[in-house]
């Protein structure tokens, strides 16, 4: 009764131990930009940006035509066939570049 009464406490401790952070992989350029037939932003020709800061150098900066998509930040549902949106992940990192 006493093992049991062990074992059931030691379950119960780790059944709330929170899980282990996940980790962050590259984002695959495959996935990460439109295909060819569905880039009507230009996106492909930004592929190298992925995986390098939002922030950084060559990165087009916000306007009409171009949005920088963080996590949290608020995006309309309305789709233009030539903006750009450029999405980071929580670290400031590019992983993926679309048309919409």
């Amino acid at each position: 009764m006493r093992l049991a009464a062990t074992l059931l406490l030691a379950l119960s401790i780790t059944a709330c131990a929170s899980p282990p952070p996940a980790v962050e992989t590259p984002a695959d350029p495959n996935v990460a930009l439109p295909a060819p037939s569905n880039d009507t932003c230009g996106a492909s020709m930004y592929g190298d940006l992925i995986g390098k800061p939002i922030d950084g150098p060559g990165v087009p900066g916000e306007s009409r035509l171009n949005r920088l998509i963080r996590p949290g930040a608020q995006v309309t549902m309305d789709y233009v066939a030539q903006r750009m949106n450029i999405e980071a992940n929580a670290q400031g990192v590019i992983e993926k570049i679309n048309c919409g």
